[in-house]
């Protein structure tokens, strides 16, 4: 597996869901910055790497704009997306349909018939009710709960501890905010703040959250 992209701190817990799985990580690529791995005998910066063609890769930065950057230089340097990463303490149904690149992380627990898109991050003891449905680059924060039937559309990010109510849609390129509880629709690229959780003024590409996690 080569980790592309090894700035940000999930890039650790990365390392350890791999390590449970016996997974062994053949190249961790750094980008910019100084990089954060428990083992760094795999570690090369990007101008040193020269990629297996059809190499699997993931990546482990949190921000959905983030992580499709990543994603996109690493799909141009002629990797491939690996398979979904389910960590092994994580209890997911037989029928979760897992898109490529998409990681599960320590402690999440998924509803059956669920759909995961390509490039997803569900983050650590976070829950999923029933037909779940995640577009691609979705960011689901830790400990954040989202009940029967939730549709969240592409690049949207659910906060740490944040609870959506069933039936209930997040737009695409949506933030809500940590400790909100979602009681109505979210619009497409709207923020949501509070409980009950309301709009306030969002601008995606000039927000930290584009660059928190690095690389």
């Amino acid at each position: 597996m080569i980790v592309f992209g090894v700035r940000g701190p999930l890039v650790i817990d990365l390392e350890e869901t791999l390590a449970r799985l016996g997974v062994e990580i053949t190249a961790a690529v750094s980008i910019s910055g100084p990089p954060r791995l428990l083992d760094r005998r795999a570690l090369v910066d990007v101008a040193d790497f020269t990629p297996p063609p059809g190499a699997p890769f993931i990546v482990p930065a949190f921000a959905p704009i983030r992580r499709r950057a990543l994603w996109e230089q690493a799909l141009a340097l002629g990797l491939e997306p690996a398979p979904g990463v389910v960590d092994p303490t994580a209890v997911v149904p037989r029928s979760l349909r897992l898109g490529r690149g998409t990681w599960i992380n320590a402690g999440v627990v998924i509803g059956g018939l669920s759909l995961l898109g390509d490039g997803v991050l569900v983050n650590r003891s976070a829950s999923l009710g029933h037909h779940t449905v995640l577009g691609d680059f979705v960011s689901i924060g830790p400990g954040a709960t989202l009940a029967g039937n939730v549709h969240v559309g592409a690049g949207a990010m659910i906060g740490a501890g944040a609870v959506v109510l069933p039936n209930m849609r997040i737009g695409a390129g949506a933030l809500v905010s940590a400790g909100a509880v979602v009681r109505k629709h979210v619009a497409d690229g709207t923020l949501v703040v509070g409980n009950p959780a309301t709009p306030h003024r969002f601008n995606p590409l000039k927000s930290s959250l584009a660059v928190e996690d690095g690389e």
